[in-house]
């Protein structure tokens, strides 16, 4: 029975686990320096495709305003609404494909087709021994919006995804737990509360898989604050001369921060994989600050071994299963064949549409999923797949068809 009661635990907690691109979190400052008033929608955007991704790996390209806003909290109507550049005439709306991009996501969307994050510093990463460097992160390489006679009045977004982006979502990245996430971001200050609560999952991310074993260092105000955007107030002084207000108003809004994702996902009675305690402390005697200006965080609570057992499958499963069909792919379709092929005259990836065309190659694709879904699980012959579950996991997605943890 209790065996039973974890299993049910383990699979409804892994519903709301997605990823984040460590190149991302790490530089959550560099976005707002990249794109300024539309960093919120670019951060949304990125861990939206990157849930879309977790969710279906042969079906993540295409969605809707409705999809989009369900995920980050933010009205359909504000998404529609124009851009405040366009509408002010500082910046004319940019037309591609035909289709004027003026509306706040439309915009947004053409931005990152148009721009990169530039890092303030280069992002190291390792890779089959090499070490890769960063400087910037490329989000789209093109965008195609459908709507219309066919589709009638419904906009259908489809995109096509940065390499960058496709390799980071399985192989650099921290989890990221996104159930609570439009909540957290609903309201004023929803981008700072977003980006701490980010940053509280990379932390956690990186305590877990030191497997408890070392204490998480005491974080000060002033970090959390220059992650989330918070500034110095400025007052003016008797001469009328602006000056800095003290500190005080920093932690004051940290705490505020905290208070508020503490409270969106305490009011939540579903499970949650990830939630954290959290108390000021003060650090040295030698602090020049009276007031605890220090952040110890208490991330326990989430350490549910069915959990890290169940992420550590998962990330086996699409790290291999994106690389078989790569070469799948490649062994199909060589270069001189694609060139061939008109309808992939102007497709700036092709391995991104046959990948989410569903009918391309099923069967090739079910063979693979099936493979690498049982190296995934050890050769658990339990957890072996039928054809019709993995098409159906092709058609509907990962968490359709979630293994059961009856083993545990």
């Amino acid at each position: 029975m209790e065996n039973n009661v974890l299993a049910d635990k383990a699979k409804e907690l892994s519903y709301s686990l997605s990823r984040v691109d460590r190149s991302v979190a790490d530089n959550l400052m560099d976005i707002d320096n990249s794109f300024e008033g539309d960093a919120q929608n670019v951060l949304d955007f990125i861990i939206f495709m990157s849930k879309k991704i977790n969710n279906n790996l042969f079906g993540y390209t295409k969605f809707t305003i409705k999809e989009y806003s369900e995920f980050t909290g933010i009205s359909a109507p504000n998404l529609c609404a124009v851009h405040p550049d366009i509408a002010s005439g500082r910046v004319k709306a940019p037309v591609y494909e035909g289709h004027k991009f003026e509306s706040v996501l439309d915009y947004t969307l053409y931005r990152m087709l148009r721009t990169n994050i530039l890092f303030s510093r280069v992002h190291d990463y390792r890779e089959d021994g090499k070490i890769i460097k960063l400087e910037n992160f490329p989000i789209l390489k093109d965008i195609f919006l459908q709507s219309g006679t066919v589709l009638g009045t419904k906009k259908v977004y489809e995109v096509r995804l940065s390499d960058v982006i496709i390799e980071g979502f399985v192989k650099r990245y921290y989890t990221l737990d996104t159930t609570r996430l439009p909540a957290i971001g609903k309201g004023k200050g929803g981008h700072s509360r977003k980006k701490i609560y980010i940053w509280l999952n990379k932390v956690f991310h990186i305590y877990a898989s030191q497997q408890g074993k070392v204490d998480i260092p005491l974080y000060s105000v002033d970090h959390l604050a220059d992650i989330a955007g918070v500034r110095y107030m400025k007052e003016t002084d008797k001469k009328g001369n602006p000056v800095e207000k003290e500190p005080k108003h920093k932690k004051e809004a940290v705490s505020n921060i905290l208070k508020s994702i503490h409270k969106n996902i305490n009011s939540d009675k579903k499970l949650l994989h990830f939630s954290f305690e959290y108390k000021f402390v003060s650090g040295n005697v030698e602090n020049r600050y009276v007031e605890d200006y220090l952040i110890k965080f208490d991330f326990t609570s989430n350490m549910h071994p069915e959990i890290m057992q169940r992420m550590s499958v998962d990330h086996k499963l699409k790290l291999t299963l994106l690389k078989d069909l790569r070469n799948l792919f490649d062994s199909l379709y060589p270069q001189e064949r694609l060139s061939r092929i008109t309808a992939f005259e102007k497709e700036t990836d092709a391995f991104q549409r046959w990948l989410n065309s569903t009918d391309a190659d099923l069967h090739k694709k079910v063979e693979i999923l099936k493979a690498v879904y049982f190296k995934a699980n050890e050769w658990n012959k339990t957890k072996q797949l039928k054809d019709s579950e993995a098409m159906r996991m092709i058609h509907e997605g990962f968490l359709s068809i979630e293994p059961t943890m009856g083993a545990l």
